[in-house]
């Protein structure tokens, strides 16, 4: 095979990947056949947002700064929680 057509070659085959749709990482390694299933870290979300609750509440009972910081940032931590809820909702169940 000469130069040039080894050329064509790859140019043609260039052309017809860039027609097909992006691979995701994710199915860039699944064997053939397979496909990716969606993400659904239900478990996570909610230790995150419990972990985050439990430490807003702890950080309450402690009481070693004062009362001002530990109001901020106990609000700070249960609406990080909430939010994380909210996102994992909206994005869980979006159309």
């Amino acid at each position: 095979m000469t130069a040039e057509k080894e050329l064509e070659r790859l140019e043609r085959e260039i052309a017809d990947t860039s027609t097909q749709a992006p691979l995701s990482s994710r199915t860039l390694f699944l064997p053939a056949g397979k496909q990716a299933k969606p993400r659904n870290s239900l478990d996570l979300i909610l230790v995150l947002a419990a972990s985050l609750a439990v430490i807003g509440v702890g950080v309450n009972t402690v009481r070693q700064m004062p009362d001002q910081q530990a109001k901020s940032l106990r609000d700070g931590l249960l609406g990080g929680a909430a939010g994380l809820l909210v996102g994992y909702g909206l994005g869980r169940f979006r159309p």
